[in-house]
């Protein structure tokens, strides 16, 4: 059974990758204290993205370190990077902060509905945007 794309905050769910899988990959992300702590210094300095020693040195953490978690929250797209010079800079992505909030608000809604449709998931017309 071929599924059309599924429009979820941005447009990043795609029926290959149903709630579930974008649900535990968005929070996954921000999985570790680190990480939502460089979220709230990136949705601070949203003048200025700030490069990775600056978030590194606000979090008081190796350069290292800074740039392997922001590897994995640009990876779920929660921050963009932007090459200035020898210097890589992050910026929030507020609809990826969106979309994080819409899909764990469906996912807790699918969960705690009960199925219509006996699990039959090929069947559903909701499989695209369920649990």
């Amino acid at each position: 059974m071929v599924r059309s794309q599924v429009s979820i905050g941005t447009g990043r769910l795609r029926p290959e990758r149903g709630l579930v899988e974008r649900a535990c990959e968005l929070h996954a992300a921000l999985g570790l204290p680190v990480r939502m702590k460089m979220i709230k210094v990136l949705g601070s300095q949203e003048a200025v993205p700030p490069s990775v020693s600056e978030v590194g040195r606000t979090l008081q953490i190796s350069q290292p370190t800074a740039t392997k978690h922001l590897a994995i929250l640009h990876r779920a797209g929660f921050v963009r990077r932007q090459q200035v010079g020898s210097r890589v800079h992050y910026a929030l992505d507020r609809e990826t902060v969106a979309e994080y909030e819409e899909v764990m608000k469906l996912a807790f809604h699918h969960a705690t509905t009960p199925c219509v449709n006996s699990f039959d998931c090929d069947t559903c017309p909701f499989a695209q945007t369920c649990i």
